[in-house]
């Protein structure tokens, strides 16, 4: 799925579109997302100089953004947009340098009514 698919799913346009491309997508169930972190990100010259790293509340936004088109993929109507209503055990693994790509899993723990545990 290129970008243009995943703008019809998600209202996130750049500067603040967190993945690039869908890889594998079971709509409503699981995504596969990409993202290349471009080292002309503004933001790489103060986080941290000299040692750049990409800040942790993005790959949380990527993640929330990979979830959205999940969901939106699966819904045979529109329900509105889908937010991120809170963030539980969330864990950086690894540090995230400028030029790295990403692949970003989610899947669907658990639905009650119009929430979903991802």
């Amino acid at each position: 799925m290129n970008r243009n698919q995943i703008e019809s799913l998600i209202p996130h346009r750049a500067p603040f579109l967190w993945i690039d491309e869908i890889a594998e997508l079971e709509p409503g169930t699981r995504c596969v997302a990409l993202k290349y972190v471009d080292p002309a990100e503004p933001f790489f010259s103060g986080h941290f100089p000299g040692q750049a790293i990409l800040p942790g509340v993005f790959l949380i936004e990527a993640v929330a953004q990979t979830s959205g088109v999940m969901l939106g993929a699966g819904s045979a109507k529109s329900q509105g947009i889908p937010k991120l209503a809170a963030v539980n055990r969330f864990k950086f693994l690894k540090v995230v340098a400028p030029g790295s790509q990403l692949r970003i899993e989610t899947r669907k723990l658990t639905e009650a009514g119009a929430m979903a545990c991802i």
